[in-house]
């Protein structure tokens, strides 16, 4: 049996600091794991993580330290508990809007009495254990507020039992303030962040977790508790980025935008039509 390592991070006062996966990889999970974070989520609400590749992404993270979370679809019992009976020590829930959701997610991961969730760690007794009241304790259920409704009701979702804290979802947010889809740290647009802070207030007046996505040292200056730095897909597109950029001519590759390729390719189809005629 192990301890929920984020957890002591939390509980020490300091800042916790982790990584996203989205595409579905065992290796990557291994190597954000041993990477020496505070803890990775595995996404299945936007990522390609399967129930099936979720499991080998568990094991690999079991390797470490770092505290396993899965960001599951949706605020389901069955959902919440498949995700915890294979090895997550939490459970980042979507699209929170009032006390009643709140509510059910924060019953779908705790045992009788806490809650609902069903006896069944297939995967959890070599990691969080199988005594329910141990479990109970140790395993961590964040919430996200995404949307205008959840900002409104964002303090009535705090004061729910068994919610551990909040997950900002910043783009989704926007969106429903009418705004764009745009993360924290590449936003100016004033109502988002006005809303952003307005819930990391309501978290340290509550004195819950308020965790979001963004640059460690800036979010943890604004008090946030936890903080994800990157996902394996941003990280993937930064080093094609740099790659492209660091490109020397005279390797004789010729690298384009795919915006540049399309319109080509569209050229040169227009031109083998106008050959065939």
């Amino acid at each position: 049996m192990s301890t929920n390592h984020l957890l002591e991070v939390l509980a020490a006062g300091e800042t916790a600091v982790g990584l996203s996966c989205m595409l579905g990889s065992a290796q990557i999970a291994e190597e954000f794991a041993l990477a020496g974070f505070d803890y990775v989520y595995l996404d299945q609400q936007h990522g390609t993580t399967s129930a099936d590749t979720l499991l080998e992404m568990l094991r690999a993270v079991a390797r470490s330290e770092t505290t396993p979370l899965v960001r599951v679809a949706k605020n389901d019992v069955a959902l919440i508990g498949q995700a915890l009976d294979a090895g997550a020590e939490g459970v980042i829930v979507p699209m929170i809007e009032d006390a009643a959701a709140a509510a059910g997610a924060a019953a779908a991961c705790r045992y009788h009495p806490l809650g609902q969730r069903s006896w069944g760690p297939l995967r959890a007794v070599y990691g969080l254990g199988s005594d329910p009241a141990t479990v109970n304790a140790q395993v961590i259920c964040l919430v996200m507020i995404e949307s205008a409704k959840g900002l409104a009701n964002v303090d009535e979702i705090l004061a729910t039992p068994g919610v551990d804290g909040v997950y900002i979802g910043p783009a989704d947010l926007a969106v429903s303030l009418g705004g764009l889809p745009v993360g924290v740290e590449q936003s100016g647009d004033q109502i988002q962040l006005a809303a952003i802070a307005a819930i990391q207030d309501a978290c340290a007046r509550a004195g819950k977790v308020a965790a979001i996505t963004g640059n460690a040292a800036r979010r943890s200056a604004d008090g946030f508790r936890m903080v994800t730095v990157a996902s394996d897909i941003t990280m993937i597109r930064s080093a094609l980025a740099t790659a492209r950029t660091s490109t020397p001519q005279s390797y004789g590759v010729i690298i384009r935008n795919p915006s540049e390729k399309r319109a080509t390719d569209s050229a040169e189809t227009n031109t083998t039509k106008v050959l065939v005629k």
